[in-house]
């Protein structure tokens, strides 16, 4: 896609309201047009066939099933092509993330994330770039960020960018889970980020971490 060109979003939001928010959110950035929007997944399946956006968004108001249920809608409609480039807004994202990577989701975002967050969120996966699996850059001394945390809230960092919970981070690191919400809350701190979603796009944006092939 040339540099020039916006980035194609096809919106599929069940409700009104935060429909036509999106929209109006997403049309404020000059690099970004909304191409398509839709209610449901059946109307989201037509639309992806016909308009073949660079970006999928779908905003899930209740769990992980009911982005499921449009994910997999899209893949069917335009078999045997991969899974669609798709981006999904939901309240708890770590406890939707198996259930979504199964499906072939690309991105999870929280819907309650800034305007600034999703529109990076949007960029960075219309490059290709996946919001899920990223791998730590190897940096020189003195240009990294992550040079005020110690190795151990390194290795936290890391494991949060790839989409780990606490639990799973406690058994990898061999720590208690009191220890890692400790460790976490002092990343946060340092770095100046508000969540899990802001950490992986800090990492991005300060060019720690890359997107996994």
């Amino acid at each position: 896609m040339p540099s020039s060109a916006r980035t194609a979003v096809l919106l599929v939001d069940s409700q009104p309201i935060s429909r036509t928010g999106l929209h109006t959110i997403l049309e404020g950035y000059p690099d970004l047009v909304v191409v398509g929007v839709a209610q449901d997944s059946d109307t989201a399946a037509t639309q992806y066939r016909d308009l073949r956006p660079d970006v999928v968004i779908i905003n899930s108001h209740t769990d992980a099933a009911e982005a499921v249920d449009s994910v997999s809608a899209l893949v069917r409609s335009h078999p045997p092509h991969p899974a669609p480039n798709t981006l999904v807004l939901i309240n708890d994202v770590d406890a939707a993330a198996s259930q979504l990577l199964q499906t072939g989701v690309k991105g999870l975002l929280s819907n309650s994330s800034t305007p600034q967050e999703l529109a990076a969120a949007v960029r960075i996966m219309a490059t290709g770039k996946s919001l899920l699996i990223p791998t730590i850059r190897q940096q020189q001394p003195g240009d990294s960020p992550l040079e005020q945390l110690t190795e151990r809230e390194i290795e936290v960092f890391r494991l949060m960018t790839r989409g780990y919970s606490n639990a799973e981070i406690s058994a990898e690191l061999t720590l208690s889970q009191s220890t890692v919400k400790s460790h976490i809350q002092k990343v946060m701190e340092k770095l100046g980020i508000r969540n899990r979603v802001h950490a992986v796009i800090f990492a991005y944006e300060k060019n720690i971490i890359r997107a996994a092939s």
